[in-house]
């Protein structure tokens, strides 16, 4: 098995044993990843080549469409003003990038990466504050040994999907 291979396999099982917060912290991750390799081609301070072009403009595409999976994955009904304002700052976002990759711009991207690292550690934070309180659970499981526990679902179902318990679709029916 080549390293390629393997790395590829590792990033695969990554996904598929990823929660819904990991899956949304590991989105947040490719796509300022995504960004970076965006920002270093503009940061040349140089006429790009065709290739430096190609390259930056599939960068930027692949971010668009991460954050525009992540706007149409809210819940405005569920979510509320959280929800409302996660749209917003993944409009505000995506406008960035496009004015960057029209502009070659890298301060746009300098803006759109503010915005997107701040999500991310709050993201990050919650699932912190997750693994806590699984761990705390588990301690008063076994001190509750015997007592029904009721414990609220990871997610809810309606007609329009499954959501998670941050408003965010996880499934259409």
């Amino acid at each position: 098995m080549t390293a390629k291979v393997a790395y590829d396999e590792y990033k695969k099982n990554k996904v598929i044993t990823a929660s819904g917060v990991e899956l949304i912290v590991q989105l947040y991750d490719e796509t300022i990843k995504n960004i970076q390799i965006a920002k270093v081609l503009l940061s040349k301070g140089k006429k790009l080549s065709y290739e430096e072009i190609k390259d930056k403009g599939k960068a930027i595409s692949k971010s668009l469409n991460i954050i525009t999976g992540l706007a149409d994955a809210l819940d405005m009904e569920k979510g509320g003003e959280i929800a409302i304002n996660l749209g917003k700052l993944y409009e505000f976002v995506n406008m960035r990038l496009l004015n960057a990759n029209v502009n070659n711009d890298p301060v746009m991207l300098d803006e759109a990466l503010r915005v997107l690292n701040e999500l991310r550690e709050a993201w990050v934070g919650i699932l912190k504050q997750g693994s806590s309180e699984k761990k705390e659970e588990t301690s008063e499981l076994q001190v509750k040994v015997g007592e029904k526990l009721h414990v609220p679902p990871e997610t809810t179902t309606n007609k329009a999907g499954v959501y998670n318990r941050f408003a965010i679709k996880t499934k259409k029916l």
